[in-house]
């Protein structure tokens, strides 16, 4: 199923999009928008020393009734 379009509910997923690890998250935003940061830690070494940094270079822009849709199906997919 490597190559085929995933059917996911009403969605088809094409293996071909864009996927994004991410190692941690944090959420913030004002009274119109929600923003979902999505954060990586990357291992930094120079000279003798090594450094884990936190970086982020991507965000998910929502209103607040899209924010609300994406809570009720997390958990509704966590609770199964």
């Amino acid at each position: 199923m490597e190559n085929e379009n995933i059917p996911v509910s009403n969605i088809t997923i094409n293996p071909q999009s864009e996927i994004i690890h991410t190692s941690s998250v944090g959420v913030g935003g004002d009274s119109e928008e929600i923003r979902i940061l999505l954060f990586n830690k990357r291992i930094i070494s120079q000279e003798n020393k090594i450094e884990i940094t936190t970086e982020s270079n991507t965000q998910i822009v929502m209103n607040k009734k899209t924010a609300l849709q994406l809570k009720e199906l997390l958990e509704n997919y966590l609770e199964e």
